[in-house]
C-alpha cells in the first residue's frame, strides 16, 4: 500500500499541474486538491503503520481519485486523454494511465490490509513471476501511451476501440497483472487464475492489435513511433506469455490431486498364539 500509494500521490500532483496549464481547473479546485492530497499522504503513512483509519482514509482517497480521473480523461469530455495529450504531451497519457494502476492497487492493498494490516508474505518462490510483472506491466504503461500517440495520428492504436476506452483497458489489464502476481505467493489459485486472466488478455490484443491485418503493424510502429517503441511491444507479449505460462503451470499443479503417502502393507504370517 505504501508503494503504490506514494505513487498515485505523486503521479496525482503531475496531472494536476497539468490540468492547471491546461486551464481545466481553477486555482480553488487546485488548493482543495492539494489539501486532498496531504491528507492522503498522511493516510497512507499511518495505514502502513497498521492504523485502520489509516488504511480506510488511504483507500477511499484512491477511490475518489479513480473515478474522478476516469470521469474527467477517460470518457469523450473535453480533458479526453487524446485532446489532452495534445495539449500538454505525450507524457501526461503515460501519467494519467499509472495513475489509475496505482489507484487500483491501492484500493486493493487497502482492502487486504483492512484485515492484516502489518502483515507480509514470507514466500520467495514466487518472486521471479512479481519481477516479472512489475516490468511487464511497467511496459505495457508504455505501450498503451504509444497506442493514445498512434490514435491521435489516425493510426487505429487501440483497433476499433477510442483512446480513452483503450488506455483504461490496459491500465486495468496492468493493474489485473500485478494483483495476480502479488497474490499467488499467499493464495495460489486466485493468484494464477488473475494472472492468466491478464496475461491472455495482453497476449490476445498484441495478436489482434499487431499481428492480423487492418490493425497497426510493427513495421507501423517502427516508422511512425520509433523502433524502441516496436522493441517494447513484442518485449510484453513475451512476457505476457511467460507468465501466463507459467501462470497455468502453477494452477495445474494447485488443482492437482495429491497423492497421500503410501500405507505400510499388513503384516502377514501367523503369530503365535499365547496360552
Amino acid at each position: 500500500m505504501l508503494a503504490f500509494g506514494l505513487l498515485a500521490v505523486a503521479l496525482g500532483i503531475f496531472n494536476l499541474f497539468h490540468e492547471l496549464h491546461a486551464k481545466q481547473v481553477d486555482a480553488l479546485y487546485t488548493a482543495v486538491a492539494v489539501g486532498i492530497g496531504v491528507i492522503w499522504l498522511a493516510c497512507i503513512i499511518v495505514g502502513f503503520r497498521g492504523n485502520l483509519i489509516g488504511v480506510f482514509g488511504a483507500g477511499l482517497i484512491a477511490f475518489v481519485e479513480l473515478g474522478a480521473i476516469s470521469q474527467n480523461h477517460f470518457s469523450s469530455s473535453a480533458g479526453a486523454i487524446g485532446s489532452f495529450v495534445r495539449i500538454e504531451g505525450l507524457p501526461v497519457a503515460t501519467a494519467l494511465i499509472g495513475l489509475v494502476l496505482a489507484c487500483v492497487l491501492t484500493i486493493m492493498a487497502s482492502i487486504v490490509a483492512w484485515s492484516h494490516g502489518t502483515g507480509f508474505s514470507r514466500g520467495r518462490e514466487t518472486l521471479p513471476l512479481l519481477i516479472v510483472a512489475v516490468i511487464g506491466a511497467g511496459l505495457a504503461i508504455l505501450e498503451a501511451t504509444d497506442n493514445v500517440h498512434l490514435a491521435g495520428n489516425a493510426f487505429p492504436g487501440f483497433g476499433k476501440s477510442s483512446a480513452e476506452d483503450g488506455a483504461f483497458v490496459a491500465a486495468l489489464t496492468a493493474s489485473l497483472w500485478l494483483i495476480g502476481a502479488l497474490w499467488i505467493a499467499s493464495m495460489r489459485r486466485t493468484g494464477a487464475v488473475l494472472t492468466a486472466l491478464a496475461t491472455f488478455g495482453v497476449c490476445y490484443s498484441f495478436i489482434s492489435l499487431h499481428l492480423v491485418k487492418g490493425g497497426t503493424s510493427l513495421s507501423l510502429i517502427a516508422t511512425n513511433s520509433g523502433l524502441i517503441w516496436a522493441i517494447i511491444a513484442v518485449a510484453v507479449a513475451i512476457l505476457a506469455a511467460a507468465s501466463l505460462l507459467a501462470a497455468l503451470v502453477l494452477l495445474g499443479l494447485a488443482v492437482a490431486p495429491r497423492r497421500g503417502p503410501k500405507s505400510a502393507p499388513a503384516a502377514t504370517g501367523s503369530q503365535g498364539v499365547s496360552r
